[in-house]
């Protein structure tokens, strides 16, 4: 590696030291790898990253990232798990206090947006590292952790079905009406290809699911 190419990671890790340093010295030595982790990942990606620049950037020893989790890629599966239950946290919070079938899909999509222009580092992270090699040895976890977090969200859904408010599909296909668009969007304006601000977004497509999953008024009238 070149002088300039160390000069420039060792200025990332130094940044990010004193960023933590100075906005968060109540945090336990796990949640500084983490903040650490997500910073650095972000800037040069995973494969970039040393154990040694998350150990500078973190302010903490070698082995306290080993004991925490293992290895670069146990804390790899840390971050995306704990960003993960961030995420879901935000949702099922903002969905609780919803009633009605279309209140609880704007809701989702709103919170969802939301969410990720809030954080928007962690966001990235979490679509760009969805199928990273590291996070196969975590896969049966996560995916039973997805249909934890889903299952409720279905339980919801199946009964407006029944009642003739939402197509008949199945409530998995119905929600995957609700993810795609939203999903697609973000991917957009990370890449700087769509200029709609955040809160038209959300609303503009909270419409148009709910054109696509809806039954139509006028045909609730004829059944």
């Amino acid at each position: 590696m070149s002088k300039t190419a160390r000069a420039t990671t060792g200025q990332i890790a130094t940044r990010i030291a004193d960023q933590i340093a100075s906005r968060a010295t109540d945090r336990s030595t796990r949640q500084r790898a983490l903040v650490a982790a997500l910073a650095l990942f972000d800037a040069q990606g995973v494969e970039a990253t040393t154990i040694e620049q998350l150990r500078d950037a973190a302010g903490i020893s070698v082995g306290s990232l080993y004991h925490h989790f293992g290895s670069r890629e146990g804390l790899v599966i840390a971050l995306y798990e704990d960003l993960l239950e961030q995420y879901r946290t935000a949702i099922t919070a903002a969905l609780v206090r919803q009633s009605g079938i279309r209140e609880l899909l704007d809701a989702f999509v709103t919170t969802h947006i939301g969410w990720a222009m809030q954080n928007p580092t962690a966001e990235r992270f979490l679509s760009e590292h969805r199928h990273h090699r590291t996070l196969a040895e975590a896969d049966g976890q996560l995916h039973g952790d997805t249909a934890d977090f889903i299952r409720p969200l279905l339980r919801r859904i199946k009964p407006a079905i029944e009642a003739g408010l939402l197509k008949p599909l199945p409530p998995e296909l119905l929600l995957s009406l609700v993810l795609g668009p939203v999903q697609t969007w973000l991917r957009m304006h990370r890449a700087g290809s769509s200029k709609l601000e955040a809160g038209i977004a959300a609303r503009k497509l909270s419409d148009l699911i709910w054109e696509a999953i809806a039954v139509p008024p006028v045909k609730r009238k004829l059944k």
